[in-house]
């Protein structure tokens, strides 16, 4: 049986309120179970609920919304799925930036032999430990989230943060003098 729109009007917000407290679990769910990270997962199930809120009053709906909250999982799934493809690691920009620059390639601030701060920027992550050095080249160069990094060194998610940020202190006081 489909309910009309003057049905839902009826219900008014009760209704926008009652369908997503019982299908935000399972929606949010499988967000957390497709996307790379927490944060990601969060950031598709934000933009379901968004376009459920848009979109709410149009649905011709039967007794379950599912199937039509299903698609549409599916399809902010599928633009965050295009949106990551696109990133690049900065790493890999400079890299592939020699080869399309229109001045010559020692004017390039990715030009690395005579470049006076990645001589700076090498010194100061140099002066780090290993174990520093190794963090700060998962995050910035390998582009690892922070609950990532806490999964693959087993420690919690305050730890890498932590251990983050006295690294980036360190490097900093080396940098300033």
């Amino acid at each position: 049986m489909r309910r009309t729109d003057t049905q839902k009007d009826k219900k008014g917000d009760k209704w926008l309120e009652e369908t997503w407290g019982t299908y935000s679990p399972q929606i949010y769910n499988l967000c957390r179970m497709n996307c790379a990270s927490r944060e990601d997962a969060l950031d598709v199930f934000q933009n379901v609920a968004l376009r459920f809120c848009q979109h709410a009053k149009a649905v011709e709906y039967t007794d379950s919304i599912y199937p039509w909250l299903f698609r549409v999982f599916r399809n902010c799934f599928y633009d965050y799925a295009r949106f990551r493809q696109k990133l690049s690691p900065f790493s890999m920009i400079s890299d592939n930036a020699v080869d399309y620059m229109a001045l010559p390639v020692e004017s390039s601030v990715f030009y690395k032999a005579g470049n006076q701060k990645n001589d700076e920027l090498r010194r100061a992550v140099a002066s780090l430990s290993k174990r520093d050095r190794e963090l700060i080249d998962m995050t910035f160069h390998k582009g690892l989230t922070t609950e990532e990094l806490s999964t693959l060194y087993k420690v919690s998610f305050s730890a890498i943060v932590k251990r983050r940020h006295s690294a980036i202190k360190r490097a900093k006081e080396v940098l300033l003098g």
